[in-house]
């Protein structure tokens, strides 16, 4: 079952790991936009749009895939005009009632395979706090799949390579790895760019830069 994660449903497991991002309030406060994003990767590696030269999204089949977040991001870019990476970013930074939509479900699709358990506790013993139990060590998992993949010989899967490269723009590969197992990640990852059956990384790639550029321009436009 833990093979079957998203990079979304990934994304988050570790996003609420609070001990390794607890100091990260800027992290925290972009969380649900971040998971869109990753939606977005996903649909991406699932075929259904595509990352044009020109940064446009091009969705390429609009049929469900049976993952409700992702399903429900597809249907709202099916019902816009066509968009290029960064206004996605932007569009969603501003309708944050849907970001939140689609975050809220990926939460619970975590909980519904049993990977996450929602606490209910309270700070001062007043405000009402949600605390998210990783129940079945999944963070660990996923740390050392990446590990296997990208720091020993072995198979290599593009949906591994696509998780580093989005945890990389997130800055979260500081928290599970050492300095020289970042480095080594990034020479893994720059020797696949080049390989054949790896192509489709390299828009994958570009795209997530561009997503982390425009969410990181409309937060300080609205500062």
């Amino acid at each position: 079952m833990l093979k079957d994660l998203t990079i979304p449903q990934e994304f988050v497991l570790l996003a609420l790991d609070r001990e390794t991002n607890k100091l990260k309030s800027i992290f925290r406060q972009h969380i649900a936009l971040y998971t869109v994003m990753a939606c977005l990767v996903e649909l991406s590696l699932k075929g259904k749009v595509q990352f044009e030269d020109d940064n446009t999204v091009t969705i390429l089949d609009s049929t469900p895939t049976g993952d409700k977040a992702i399903d429900r991001l597809l249907e709202i870019m099916t019902s816009k005009k066509p968009k290029k990476v960064k206004n996605w970013a932007s569009y969603f930074y501003q309708h944050w009632y849907k970001q939140r939509e689609i975050y809220k479900l990926v939460v619970e699709s975590l909980v519904e395979k049993d990977v996450l358990k929602v606490e209910n506790t309270e700070i001062l013993f007043v405000l009402p706090k949600k605390k998210y139990v990783d129940v079945a060590s999944t963070r660990n998992y996923i740390v050392e799949k990446i590990r296997a993949e990208l720091l020993e010989e072995g198979n290599v899967e593009e949906h591994t390579v696509v998780l580093v490269l989005f945890l990389n723009a997130k800055k979260m590969l500081n928290d599970y790895f050492s300095d020289f197992e970042r480095r080594e990640l990034k020479r893994k990852i720059e020797q696949l760019k080049k390989e054949k059956v790896f192509e489709t990384i390299k828009s994958i790639d570009k795209a997530i830069r561009n997503m982390d550029a425009a969410i990181t321009t409309s937060a300080s436009a609205a500062t």
